[in-house]
């Protein structure tokens, strides 16, 4: 579906959108999501719009892996948030400020779980700064964040899209599309972890995504 609002899956087009950008999705249901995204233009704006509202916090910390019964509670408060509806045939966009209240409620639960790892003894992490363009990858316990900074807006029908490489074989779509804020920035989680990965990608792709780079990439950070 490419359009507007409608039923997917037995739930409402979209209401997945913060629980995947929150990475609290189980991985059959991100799986889903991504296929789906791929040809809804609506979920593309309401992620890359939840990508703006959360692009801040990931200078602010290094994320843990958050325990599997927490991840579902987080889901289950994100799905319960009431959201703005659109009469039917016509779509009005949810406003970001009413996902925006799932979000921080999100992130209050999180932080907590935050300190506690913090004050357990943490965990390893590092900084890879890009090879080709502005942007750092994070990386801690495999989980891995993608920072970009200083990236033009794209035109109508225009997107980011994320690629991860093994060794030296074609890249590999993440199912990952995204925007930039008014200052050109993002931050994008790496679906999977970086194990065995090579080097993270940015290319400029139709809307929708392709399943290989028709553009040469934007952003490169090489992890070997």
């Amino acid at each position: 579906m490419s359009g507007g609002g409608g039923l997917r899956n037995g739930r409402e087009c979209g209401e997945d959108a913060a629980a995947y950008v929150l990475g609290s999705l189980e991985p059959a249901e991100a799986e889903a999501f991504r296929r789906h995204l791929a040809g809804c233009t609506a979920c593309q704006q309401d992620v890359a719009e939840l990508e703006q509202v959360t692009g801040s916090l990931a200078d602010a910390t290094v994320r843990y892996e958050v325990p599997r019964d927490l991840r579902r509670r987080v889901l289950s408060e994100v799905r319960a948030t009431p959201k703005a509806r659109a009469s039917r045939p016509a779509r009005v966009r949810r406003p970001v400020v009413v996902w925006g209240g799932a979000l921080a409620a999100a992130v209050v639960i999180v932080a907590v779980v935050l300190v506690v790892a913090l004050g357990s003894g943490g965990s390893s992490s590092r900084t890879i700064q890009a090879s080709t363009g502005s942007a750092e990858l994070k990386i801690a316990d495999g989980r891995a964040d993608l920072i970009v900074r200083s990236l033009p807006h794209l035109s109508a029908g225009r997107i980011y899209e994320m690629w991860v490489q093994r060794g030296n074989a074609t890249p590999t779509p993440t199912g990952t599309l995204f925007a930039v804020t008014s200052n050109g920035t993002a931050a994008v989680g790496v679906p999977g972890g970086v194990s065995g990965v090579s080097a993270v990608m940015v290319t400029q792709e139709p809307a929708g995504g392709t399943p290989a780079p028709t553009t040469a990439p934007v952003i490169v950070a090489r992890l070997t």
